[in-house]
């Protein structure tokens, strides 16, 4: 037993005292690989350790992704190192001053700018020095920006109808929206301006559609502004109002920033049923045999459903029908018959709303114009003659293909109580005669 914790020991102080002289060899990597200057004394290792921390500071900060410069080289292999020399001019003169020299470590490309530069218009060359570490070529002057970087943040977007950031399209809205955050700078001014914050209101689920606001206020500490938006160019859906600076820093897309448009009922069901009279416009069948075009004893019903609103207007899908009592008197011989329609129809509505009286920041839905078309059947049912004798003819029946055009307008009494006025041309196909009726009605209606 004792051997064997003499054995466990000696594995432990070998193994102490390899991890002692790794460190002692990371410590040395660590250490500049090129000797000082003449002249020049080694730099201690209390400013070794502070540059170190620099260093590990600008690893840190958003601007190393851009205060960095690079360049192509055709023949590395004859490379031994680079110097970058960057400059800045002198005012508006044609004269620069040289504000950076930074060397490469090797043959890397690239070089990072530090310390950092202040935003400006520079300049920079690279020095080529040849294996035997001569200087063998420079290249030209190319020039460089760099822009304020100033991290946005957006706190709070609220609209200026509800103070909230979901709207609703039923509602009157101006499209004014207050932001609130940190580092919100104005737009661009000129090629010269360095400092800057562009505004885009994108959509959630693509960049496609994304609008610049128009910016009416600026907050002169840069903490907020007023934007305004055209609201007839959003449609249903969740936006982000992203800010970038300068540099190319964004704001994240979370909820500080959320826009949502919507409806508050994102579908309608609508009711209505009325009275109606249809009038022949063509054909004079009926003017020959029955003595009239026009036929008063009517009644019709429609429903629409709306499962799609945009702020263009809304299209759905409906259904209406029509039974009008056909019916001449005379002293040999009475005739009688229904002629009932039934029709699919394509609907596009469009909503208008007006300002409440007593709260003219809210609005209500007023008014709908509503155009419609579709397809579908005629029926003529049981015409049939009737003498004074007793006896009736052979009952007639045709059930005919027809198409239907028509609208309609719609006046709100309440929230969901509506009036309705409408017209609808109807043309039925029948074989042996053209029949054409225009179907003006006065509706009762719900919207659900």
């Amino acid at each position: 037993m004792e051997s064997r914790t003499r054995f466990f020991a000696t594995i432990f102080i070998f193994l102490f005292t390899l991890s002692l002289q790794s460190g002692f060899l990371f410590a040395q990597e660590d250490a500049p690989s090129n000797a000082s200057e003449p002249g020049q004394e080694n730099e201690s290792s209390k400013e070794k350790s502070s540059k170190k921390k620099r260093n590990q500071a600008f690893a840190d900060t958003p601007e190393e992704s851009w205060q960095i410069l690079s360049w192509d080289e055709e023949t590395p292999e004859a490379v031994f190192k680079y110097d970058v020399v960057v400059e800045q001019p002198l005012g508006k003169t044609d004269s620069y001053k040289e504000v950076r020299r930074l060397s490469t470590k090797g043959t890397e490309k690239e070089v990072r700018i530090y310390p950092l530069l202040p935003p400006g218009k520079y300049r920079f060359k690279v020095i080529t020095y040849d294996l035997i570490e001569r200087p063998a070529a420079e290249s030209d002057w190319r020039n460089f920006t760099i822009y304020a970087a100033h991290q946005p943040v957006i706190s709070s977007i609220k609209s200026n109808v509800n103070g909230s950031s979901t709207l609703y399209l039923e509602e009157m809205n101006d499209g004014l929206f207050s932001v609130r955050g940190r580092n919100l700078f104005e737009l661009k001014e000129d090629e010269e301006d360095l400092e800057f914050t562009d505004y885009l209101l994108v959509p959630q689920k693509t960049a496609e559609g994304a609008l610049k606001p128009q910016i009416l206020n600026h907050d002169e500490r840069n903490r907020g502004l007023d934007v305004k938006f055209n609201m007839n160019l959003l449609a249903p859906g969740e936006y982000h109002l992203r800010a970038t600076d300068s540099s190319g820093l964004a704001t994240p897309d979370n909820g500080n920033n959320l826009i949502t448009i919507k409806y508050k009922k994102p579908m309608d069901l609508n009711i209505s049923a009325g009275y109606s009279c249809p009038v022949i416009a063509y054909d004079d069948t009926f003017d020959k045999y029955m003595g009239s075009r026009v036929w008063p004893s009517s009644a019709n019903a429609k429903a629409v459903f709306i499962p799609f609103k945009r702020n263009w207007g809304y299209l759905g899908l409906g259904a209406e029908a029509t039974f009008t009592h056909m019916l001449y008197e005379s002293p040999a011989f009475d005739i009688d018959g229904d002629l009932i329609t039934a029709n699919a129809l394509f609907v596009y509505q469009k909503p208008f709303l007006v300002k409440q009286k007593d709260d003219p920041s809210k609005t209500r839905h007023a008014y709908t114009l509503e155009i419609h078309a579709g397809a579908g059947e005629a029926y003529f049912r049981n015409f049939q003659y009737h003498f004074s004798s007793g006896s009736d003819s052979y009952q007639l029946r045709s059930l005919d293909p027809s198409l239907v055009i028509g609208s309609s307008f719609q006046i709100f009494i309440t929230r969901h109580l509506f009036a309705e006025a409408q017209v609808d041309f109807l043309n039925s196909f029948i074989s042996d005669m053209s029949f054409g009726v225009v179907i003006p009605s006065i509706n009762i209606g719900y919207q659900f």
